[in-house]
């Protein structure tokens, strides 16, 4: 699996669970406003995925499982990437807005 489709996959996956749970939930699950208040905190999603590099790549990043990797990785070089990402849960994505005008 390549590293971007890896990525957005989460990201959708947790996004969606989230407005999933948030139609079905008697409870307030991230409400954009508490009290009167609006609430815009992020809630930051962290990756830390495993990169193996080989020769005989075609340039571009995937994700393996160690099954999928087939024992390969002990002739390989493996890096680890770690980063975060933000994601307001609180806020509506507005159709054909920006992602800073979608915040509001």
């Amino acid at each position: 699996m390549k590293l971007e489709e890896f990525v957005k996959q989460t990201l959708l996956d947790i996004t969606n669970g989230v407005s999933s749970a948030q139609a079905a939930s008697p409870s307030w699950i991230a409400p954009g406003r508490v009290e009167g208040k609006k609430v815009m905190s992020p809630q930051m999603v962290s990756f830390e995925v495993a990169v193996t590099v080989s020769k005989e790549g075609g340039g571009s990043i995937n994700i393996w499982s160690v099954a999928e990797a087939g024992g390969k990785a002990s002739s390989e070089h493996t890096n680890k990437i770690s980063f975060d990402v933000p994601v307001y849960f609180q806020a509506r994505k507005v159709s054909g807005a920006s992602s800073d005008t979608s915040l509001t």
